[in-house]
């Protein structure tokens, strides 16, 4: 797998970032979230973990966006990607 760019890099940690912030504000737990999207408990908590390289898929994403009752537009739609 090639490396990713250093503008790769910045747009995985600003999507892990936003993952966080939403799921806290929705008041759920990795593990209670995992379990509604159907993911892996260990692979949830890894997409969140800011120093780790590996980033969510955008078909994960969707699911986790449509259990917290937003859309993808609305995932990006936040302040932290005009940065």
């Amino acid at each position: 797998m090639a490396s990713l760019r250093k503008e790769d890099i910045i747009l995985r940690d600003k999507i892990k970032q936003r993952l966080i912030n939403l799921r806290e504000q929705a008041g759920k737990k990795p593990a209670k979230l995992s379990q509604n999207v159907d993911v892996d408990r260990q692979n949830f908590q890894y997409w969140e973990k800011l120093d780790g390289s590996r980033g969510i898929s955008i078909y994960s994403l969707a699911r986790i966006c449509s259990a917290l009752n937003i859309s993808l537009s609305d995932f990006f739609n936040d302040e932290i990607f005009l940065k």
